[in-house]
């Protein structure tokens, strides 16, 4: 068998009104679907007494909000940033280790969504814009506008470089994560190919804990985002 041709994209598996549909991107809509069904299984009819899979979500989401909570240090950011912070760690978590499975990377229908900078960038963009939503609905869109915009010619300049900081942010957030996981993937794949036992396996572990960190920095770095965006504009 020949090691398996390595891009950067998705590749293509067919194509609806001239949108590419990619295999990492039908494959991120089956992992949100079964994630979903299984949480929404597993919290259906809560007891008092929970039980094995009511225990791990609660545990799992109290922990994530109480991480959260300690970057905002407000309550009610919290709230108001945790469903988005909550819903991008899960979704990138399974999807940074469904590259564990054995077949991903090496048949061409299967393929790590978060090792596509399509996936990658799509999320950064969606989070950014959504951060900069929940900043404008709270602090008012014309404080929200004095952080770029200034008469003065120093603001300005300040300002300029804030807009900028906005769109490096989404390369910043989208680099990293495709990065860390294109090269695991690329790593697995080669391991596996060459040694099909006992080699792989300290690099399928290292790759548990790197599909982790990413999986919470990415919401952590939005939530820090949101957090200092509105001290900012308050200040």
């Amino acid at each position: 068998m020949n090691l398996p041709e390595i891009s950067i994209a998705g590749e293509k598996i067919s194509e609806v009104f001239g949108i590419p549909i990619t295999n990492t991107f039908i494959l991120s809509l089956v992992i949100s679907a079964v994630v979903f069904i299984f949480a929404f299984l597993s919290l259906r009819g809560q007891k008092m007494l929970p039980q094995k899979l009511q225990n791990f979500w609660e545990f799992l989401l109290e922990s994530l909000y109480n991480f959260f909570d300690s970057i905002t240090g407000d309550a009610k950011k919290t709230k108001e940033i945790f469903p988005l912070a909550g819903t991008l760690f899960l979704l990138i978590i399974f999807c940074n280790l469904i590259e564990l499975i054995p077949g991903v990377g090496i048949f061409h229908f299967l393929r790590s969504p978060s090792s596509d900078l399509n996936f990658t960038f799509g999320l950064a963009i969606l989070s950014v814009v959504f951060v900069n939503f929940l900043i404008v609905k709270n602090l008012g869109l014309s404080s929200y506008l004095k952080k770029f915009f200034s008469k003065n010619p120093i603001l300005l300049f300040a300002g300029t470089l804030e807009g900028v900081g906005e769109f490096t942010r989404i390369i910043s957030l989208a680099f990293r994560l495709f990065g860390n996981l294109f090269a695991g993937e690329i790593l697995l794949m080669v391991t596996s190919f060459l040694f099909a036992y006992l080699l792989p396996l300290p690099f399928l572990a290292l790759e548990i804990l790197v599909g982790f960190i990413q999986a919470l920095i990415f919401p952590t770095l939005i939530v820090i985002f949101y957090t200092i965006g509105t001290q900012k504009s308050h200040g």
